[in-house]
């Protein structure tokens, strides 16, 4: 029995050392064979991708302690408060759902390496990444149905403070209940807020937007009748064409300066 034992204890320890076999290393930070079974489940990836993305991401650690870069308690909390928000949460309650399930300390700890990253993302494009005047007026220009909105728009304003009954309506508009609260009214496009004329182009007739925080109520709109033609003025979305232009160029700036600090790194494949 103790021979049976000793023996199993052997498989263990052999089984324990090829799992967490260094296959790789990165300006000399491991990479093991366990790590890459982890992120090849979890991401669906074949063995070869999961190395690969395991070697950008110990490129970008690297870059962000090189550059110094840190995230505080106080940012995590006001990342955390956005996403809250989205779902129609207080930073309380998000936090709250998260702790019962276990998963708080994770979420924070994911949420605080995607923080790092995007600072460090932030730092290598603003560095790259001009944009003068008149690229912002060529893309206007040649862009223009980008920016084309309706003159007037008929809409019914659905509002409660509890955002549970306000999906009812999206599977029966015809939904009543006496804690929704109900307005029709006609907007002319110029005077409504950006975020507003968005909301409203992107959704189409016949169909309610997504329910909105207003503080102390949750909306949604119906949208009954768009009417006319106009476009955004250039002033108004000059903002939002900068980040279009940079969406666009962010990707590459990202590519070429991480294959350039890939060809420097000290990268070392083992059999």
């Amino acid at each position: 029995m103790k021979k049976f034992i000793l023996g199993l204890l052997v498989c263990i320890s052999l089984q324990a050392k090829i799992v967490d076999k260094v296959v790789a290393s990165v300006n000399n930070e491991p990479i093991t064979s366990y790590d890459i079974e982890k992120v090849s489940k979890t991401m669906h990836l074949d063995k070869n991708k999961a190395l690969n993305y395991l070697i950008d991401q110990k490129l970008i650690e690297s870059e962000i302690k090189k550059r110094g870069i840190e995230v505080d308690d106080f940012e995590i909390n006001q990342a955390m408060q956005k996403i809250a928000k989205r779902n129609n949460l207080s930073l309380f309650e998000f936090k709250n759902i998260l702790a019962q399930k276990g998963e708080l300390a994770k979420f924070k700890k994911q949420l605080k390496e995607n923080l790092l990253k995007q600072k460090l993302f932030s730092q290598i494009v603003n560095a790259k990444l001009q944009i003068t005047p008149d690229e912002l007026k060529n893309y206007y220009n040649s862009h223009k149905n980008e920016f084309s909105i309706f003159k007037t728009i008929q809409v019914t304003k659905y509002s409660s403070n509890n955002p549970q009954i306000l999906k009812k309506l999206f599977n029966n508009p015809f939904y009543n209940d006496p804690n929704i609260k109900t307005k029709t009214e006609v907007f002319e496009s110029d005077k409504l807020p950006l975020n507003m004329i968005f909301l409203f182009k992107t959704t189409k007739v016949g169909q309610f937007t997504p329910i909105i925080n207003e503080g102390l109520d949750y909306v949604t709109y119906y949208v009954a009748n768009k009417e006319g033609k106009t476009y955004l003025p250039f002033n108004k979305v000059q903002n939002i064409i900068a980040q279009n232009i940079v969406s666009k160029r962010r990707d590459l700036i990202l590519k070429e300066y991480f294959d350039r600090v890939k060809n420097r790194a000290n990268i070392q494949i083992y059999n």
